[in-house]
């Protein structure tokens, strides 16, 4: 009887340990999970950025805003024209997309929404350019669906 108590008291206290490793796994895997996600969004967040304020793109300003400078064929960066910027449109990368770009010149700042979509986990990435050759201050906002 007496051995009998013994071992069910070890197996007892195995399982709980066993039990408790388990749990502490599955806790760090969930926080390794949401750190991804986290990550996922911070990228794209300041790749959307740099992109804005770095490229050119005709077809979609989110892509690159950057005034184009025809004399000397190339890009000029950091130096954006208020034109570019009100012709961006929205773009999404699977789940995340960009919801607005708010920019502010002589202390106001207006907002070009890009996305109706709700979202409650959103980043947004902040650079200092010129606009229209003025000091500047422009937040775009990654959002992630959900």
């Amino acid at each position: 009887m007496i051995f009998s108590l013994d071992a069910m008291i070890s197996f007892v206290i195995v399982l709980a340990c066993t039990l408790l490793f388990v749990f502490a796994l599955n806790n760090y895997a969930q926080r390794a999970e949401q750190g991804l996600k986290d990550f996922e969004l911070e990228e794209k967040a300041l790749l959307t950025a740099d992109s804005f304020v770095k490229n050119f793109d005709e077809n979609n300003t989110i892509r690159g805003a950057c005034v184009y400078d025809a004399e000397k064929k190339r890009v000029r960066t950091n130096e954006l024209s208020r034109e570019n910027i009100t012709k961006a449109k929205g773009i999404e990368f699977g789940n995340i997309f960009v919801k607005s770009i708010t920019f502010t010149t002589n202390g106001t700042p207006e907002t070009i929404a890009l996305s109706s979509k709700k979202s409650s986990e959103c980043i947004s990435a902040k650079r200092f350019v010129l606009i229209d050759r003025e000091k500047a201050i422009i937040l775009i906002q990654t959002c992630r669906e959900g």
